[in-house]
């Protein structure tokens, strides 16, 4: 966002949805588009790790599967947002961020349910995978919303996904930090 901002000002979470990162000046696209591919692939291994985790906590193998499905899903769409960035053809963009968008909500509803099902699991961390689908529902709402009607809420179509990614990147980490956690403990 730094580096976009050096070369256009006019940028913000209120005009710019995260994906414009991806067609920006001062090298922003690349950071972005290389970042994005890379966190793609990361992701693949956070959701075998956080399956792996639930496997051992007794939860149903089969519900574990669908969540990794779903997790799999939504890297394989930020992958392909950092292939397709949208100064290309924007129609591959928006199938890559089609399958990071309904892949997140439901990799965040079946993690949720199988942390829920899990042995000594905080039910407040299966209650934030709620909370962040609830958030890409929201995102999704006004993002459906600005399809029929630009100006009704575009700056909250924006707004709701930069909120939406801080949302997923807090439940990353704190996944990733639960997980660590109980390793030492183990």
């Amino acid at each position: 966002m730094f580096l976009y901002t050096l070369g256009d000002s006019s940028f913000s979470i209120f005009t710019h949805y995260m994906s414009h990162l991806g067609i920006g000046p001062n090298g922003s696209n690349i950071v972005f588009n290389l970042g994005s591919m890379v966190s793609g692939i990361v992701l693949v291994f956070f959701f075998l790790n956080l399956s792996v985790f639930l496997i051992k906590k007794e939860v149903p193998r089969i519900l574990v599967n669908l969540s990794f499905v779903a997790g799999f899903m939504s890297s394989i769409g930020i992958f392909l947002i950092g292939v397709f960035p949208g100064d290309g053809s924007q129609d591959l963009h928006n199938f890559g961020a089609s399958f990071f968008f309904l892949g997140g909500l439901a990799f965040c509803i079946l993690y949720g349910i199988s942390e829920w099902k899990a042995k000594s699991i905080s039910k407040l961390q299966a209650l934030s995978g709620f909370v962040v689908a609830f958030l890409f529902i929201v995102f999704l709402f006004f993002t459906t919303i600005n399809q029929y009607n630009p100006e009704l809420a575009l700056e909250l179509s924006h707004f709701s996904e930069w909120i939406l990614f801080t949302f997923v990147m807090l439940w990353i980490i704190g996944h990733e930090f639960a997980m660590v956690k109980e390793k030492k403990l183990t």
